[in-house]
């Protein structure tokens, strides 16, 4: 735990809820000297994906505050959202924060805390996965859209970027150049590609008892929807119609039937179902490459998790991922979600084996950067060059 004096910056940060992907993010932020860091999250972590909540808080490097558990019998009668709004409300006023950190900005506790912010004239700073590919709204919707991000970033201290569609995004609505910090979205590399290693054994096990040894393997992971297009994946196989490679389908979803009906004559796609965060590194392990032809995807973390596992990449050209991670040295960009471009894509790196582990290579090689020190060391560098001290009423 951070050791706290009388002149520590009290830094709140709030999240959706917490998770695998963030936590390790915000443990290294709360070692940041002179911080007292609080992570709020507006609700708890789904518990059937295996992260446990109790764990996380005691182990914390920081406090953690989960806002819709502080008043338990207005969370019965209320939406969890409502719920969090309020108690955040009053747990602002009693705190006081000098600097916020703000993930998203369409939600009601977000909404509420960047008022608060504005209003108090407290700094803050905004981060999300805003995609400028993906930015289309129509009609009233657009008109208010466009009022309240220019609204909140000319008053923002800080827009701390995760990648290049995010920064495109947020100068889109009027961001100046000294507002932009940049700092990667990531996961925890060393884990992914650790225990990949690890459970190598496990991973060829796998390959052999499902008959794909000698082939290459293609790993889709995430929810069976329709925005994931995993239905091309499928159809590509079909057009392939190959026996050098499969292709290992893992998650669940309101498709999963449908794409079954759909690969039910191919016995080298297999669907692997839901799959919790420690037993992904297996997956990756047994895969050569991961596809993702998923449309409005505002970054797709499975692409940093297997770039650190070493596996090349497919993915569609807009994914915020594949803009700043893929390219012709680890990978193939989809220029549209056609199953004939993406089978094209697949049988290139089944045939070309030198291909191939060259991409596999390069991809190990190009995510390490992208670590949880390096997103760090973005978010401390916002604050700290855009921290303002408070006035004495907001102290």
């Amino acid at each position: 735990m951070t050791t706290l004096t009388a002149t520590s910056m009290k830094v709140l940060l709030l999240n959706n809820v917490p998770s695998p992907y963030f936590s390790p993010l915000f443990e290294q932020l709360g070692h940041t000297p002179d911080w007292q860091l609080t992570v709020c999250y507006t609700t708890n972590w789904n518990p059937t994906v295996g992260w446990k909540n109790n764990e996380l808080i005691d182990q914390s490097t920081h406090r953690i505050v989960i806002l819709d558990q502080i008043y338990p019998n207005t969370s019965k009668y209320l939406a969890s959202s409502l719920s969090a709004t309020i108690a955040l409300k009053q747990f602002l006023g009693n705190e006081k924060p000098h600097y916020v950190i703000c993930y998203g900005y369409t939600l009601m506790p977000q909404m509420l805390l960047l008022c608060w912010a504005i209003l108090t004239k407290t700094n803050y700073a905004l981060i999300g996965d805003a995609n400028y590919f993906f930015d289309n709204p129509g009609g009233l919707r657009k008109v208010i859209k466009d009022y309240w991000l220019r609204f909140i970033t000319k008053r923002a201290a800080a827009l701390i970027t995760i990648g290049t569609a995010s920064k495109l995004f947020w100068e889109k609505y009027g961001a100046s150049s000294s507002q932009i910090f940049e700092s990667h979205l990531v996961v925890d590399n060393n884990f992914f590609s650790e225990t990949s290693k690890s459970k190598s054994d496990e991973a060829a096990d796998l390959r052999t008892r499902l008959g794909f040894n000698n082939k290459v393997v293609f790993l889709f992971v995430g929810r069976l929807i329709k925005r994931k297009n995993v239905d091309l994946i499928i159809q590509a196989t079909h057009l392939l119609n190959s026996d050098n490679f499969s292709v290992v389908i893992a998650g669940s979803g309101d498709k999963t039937e449908t794409l079954k009906r759909l690969a039910a004559d191919k016995p080298n796609i297999f669907f692997a179902g839901n799959v919790t965060p420690n037993e992904l590194p297996v997956l990756y392990g047994m895969a050569d490459v991961l596809v993702l032809p998923a449309d409005q995807e505002p970054w797709g973390l499975v692409v940093n998790e297997a770039m650190a596992c070493g596996l090349a990449i497919i993915a569609y050209q807009f994914c915020g991922a594949a803009v700043d991670l893929v390219d012709s040295e680890n990978g193939v960009k989809l220029n549209s979600f056609s199953a004939e471009e993406l089978a094209s894509a697949m049988e290139l790196l089944a045939t070309d084996q030198l291909l191939l582990r060259t991409m596999q290579k390069n991809s190990f090689a190009k995510i390490q950067a992208w670590s949880i020190e390096n997103a760090a060391e973005g978010i401390i560098r916002a604050v700290k060059n855009t921290y303002h001290q408070p006035d004495k009423e907001n102290s």
